[in-house]
Formats: structure tokens, C-alpha cells, sequence
């Protein structure tokens, strides 16, 4: 007949399944099943769940973050001689004396740090998928539309606003190829276009033909000239459109303008 464990936690009960999974990894082919039982809010929701434990003869592993909710699990194991482990809290009273301060009790922090965490992957996920116009399939998804000249830095700035959990479209811009239509499909207000001086920008566009050893007129002053006039008619055409100078910007910098112009000053990164 198989051991039971039961986890018991007003989180997931995530933390407390992978301690408990490590810790019979020590053991030689244990015959152990698991009960999860997570989100627990209320005691007589827990102590129905004791009960049940007490029943099976479960040994029980918890997180609880309540510290009302520890002493009860911990004195209903010690009244009915059950075996048990609190996870979660000897740290916290550790870290409680340590720190000076007094512990929040709010469950499900982790949870919402785990939530972010997740949307950072996704946004990550969809900026490369989307990256220099390699597809504007799912742009409506999308947060932000970055449009801008070569070496105007929108890949890297797409990929740091990715990493704060910007879902991000970037999209070259070269006067002779026609902007996709499902750019203009989208909320209009996401849309930012980027640019640099020409002068500059020709000396990054030249240190790149230097990279590759490649004649080109790439790097082509007029035509830079021409381009960045590009730009400039496409935001007087479309006045819900931004515009960011990328020019001496750092990528950090570009980021928090872009942000800050779409979403307002009290988004931040």
C-alpha cells in the first residue's frame, strides 16, 4: 500500500511539492502519492482537509504564509500524533528576527511574481517571432509597433522592452517597400517610428559595411537624408503615430521614451 503525502498551501503548493520531491529522491523508490490541496482560504476548509489526513495517516507537507493557519496544522498534528513538516515557516520567523520587520501574511505573492515572469517568456517569445518584419501575423497582440530606419536600434529595443513584458512588432522601414496594411489595422497610438541623424546614422550604417568588407550605398549621406525624410513625411500623414530620436540614446533610454510616450510617465520599466 502506497504512503501518502499531503500538501497543504494557501499558494500553489508548487513550493512545497518540488522540497517534498527532492527530499524522497534520497530514498530508494519510495511507494509515495501525493494530494495537493492549494488556494486554502478559510480554517474550517482546513481543518477538513486535517481530518481527511488524519484518515489516511498522511504525512503532511505545508506552506501556509497565515501564521494563524501554521498553528493550527502544527496543534492539530501534535494533538492526534501525525507526522509533519512546515515548509515555509521557520524561515519566515528566521528572516522575521533577522530583517526587523514583521512578516505581510499575504498569500499568492509568489504567485503574481510568477505571473510576471511568465508574461516576460511570452513577450519575449513574440518580439522574436516578430522581429524585423519577419512576420505581422498576431499583431494585434501586440503592445507596441516599432517602425524605424536600419541601425535606428530597433531590435535591441525591442528585445529590452520584451524583457519587461512588451509583446513587440518591429518592422523596417525602406521607402521603396510598402509598409504591411496590418499596420494600420492596429491601435495607431502604439506605433512609434525611430530615427537618428543622418550624419550619425551614416556612421553606423558605414562601421557595418567595414564589419562585412562590402561596398554599398548603404552608407550613402543623400540617401540617408532621404530616408530620414521618409520618416518624417509618414508621421505627418499619420498624427497618432510617435516619433523617438534614437540619436547618443542608449537602448535603456530609447525604451523608457518609447514607454513613457505611449503609456504615459507613470508606466515605468
Amino acid at each position: 500500500m502506497s504512503e501518502r503525502i499531503y500538501i497543504v498551501s494557501d499558494g500553489t503548493g508548487q513550493s512545497a511539492m518540488s522540497m517534498m520531491r527532492a527530499a524522497l529522491l534520497q530514498f530508494e523508490k519510495p511507494d509515495v502519492k501525493f494530494t495537493v490541496y492549494s488556494m486554502i482560504d478559510r480554517e474550517d476548509q482546513l481543518v477538513s482537509i486535517l481530518n481527511h489526513a488524519k484518515m489516511d495517516e498522511s504525512f503532511i507537507a505545508y506552506t501556509m504564509v497565515t501564521r494563524q493557519f501554521r498553528k493550527i496544522i502544527k496543534k492539530y498534528l501534535e494533538d492526534n500524533n501525525m507526522k509533519g513538516v512546515d515548509l515555509l515557516g521557520p524561515p519566515l520567523d528566521y528572516l522575521e528576527i533577522y530583517l526587523g520587520m514583521e512578516q505581510l501574511e499575504k498569500p499568492g505573492l509568489l504567485r503574481k511574481v510568477d505571473e510576471r515572469y511568465f508574461k516576460r517568456i511570452e513577450a519575449m517569445e513574440f518580439s522574436l517571432t516578430h522581429d524585423d518584419g519577419k512576420t505581422v501575423k498576431g499583431i494585434l497582440e501586440a503592445d507596441l509597433v516599432i517602425l524605424g530606419l536600419s541601425r535606428t536600434s530597433k531590435t535591441p529595443t525591442s528585445f529590452f522592452l520584451a524583457q519587461q513584458g512588451f509583446k513587440v512588432v518591429n518592422i523596417p522601414l525602406v521607402p521603396e517597400i510598402p509598409i504591411p496594411k496590418e499596420v494600420f489595422e492596429i491601435e495607431q497610438h502604439k506605433i512609434v517610428l525611430l530615427v537618428m541623424d543622418p550624419e550619425v546614422l551614416q556612421k553606423v550604417r558605414s562601421a557595418r559595411l567595414r564589419h562585412y568588407r562590402t561596398t554599398s550605398n548603404y552608407n550613402n549621406l543623400p540617401k540617408i537624408f532621404s530616408e530620414v525624410e521618409f520618416c518624417y513625411e509618414l508621421i505627418r500623414k499619420n498624427r497618432k503615430w510617435s516619433m523617438i530620436d534614437t540619436t547618443n540614446k542608449s537602448i535603456e533610454e530609447t525604451a523608457r521614451e518609447i514607454i513613457h510616450t505611449v503609456y504615459g510617465r507613470d508606466m515605468e520599466l
